[in-house]
């Protein structure tokens, strides 16, 4: 249950932040996306959330871990790009937009995740004290 758990959630998450980048993108270039363009967007969306599980994997370093996930996601983001609009030129022209928005989001989720752990350092601290 707690694997399913936490695939829901990285599911939403990635769907919740490509949703927020694609509409954006289509509203910063006056555009409007066909259902279909909607759909394989948000396809993609929640598979590149999934495939952030692979940070939960403790087995591989994280340095193999994030350039696994980051050429994971690339190829993802390459093929619903084209599969999308219908051809990769588009993914070409977008590269340092994506490698920009993919640094962009790890460092909020590193921040985050160091925030987190040192907020429950402390709760650790402050029990162990107390006792």
């Amino acid at each position: 249950m707690k694997y399913f758990k936490v695939t829901i959630v990285y599911l939403f998450v990635g769907i919740g932040i490509g949703s927020f980048i694609s509409l954006l993108s289509f509203t910063l270039n006056q555009g409007t996306p066909s259902i279909k363009q909607f759909v394989l967007l948000m396809t993609m969306s929640a598979i590149m959330g999934l495939l952030s599980l692979i940070f939960e994997y403790d087995n591989i370093t994280f340095i193999v871990q994030l350039i696994s996930h980051f050429l994971l996601e690339m190829a993802t983001y390459y093929l619903f790009i084209g599969l999308t609009f219908g051809n990769n030129e588009i993914s070409f022209a977008n590269l340092p937009t994506f490698v920009i928005t993919y640094v962009i989001i790890f460092i909020y989720f590193r921040k985050q995740g160091e925030a987190n752990a040192r907020r429950i350092n402390e709760q650790l601290k402050n029990r162990n004290e107390l006792k």
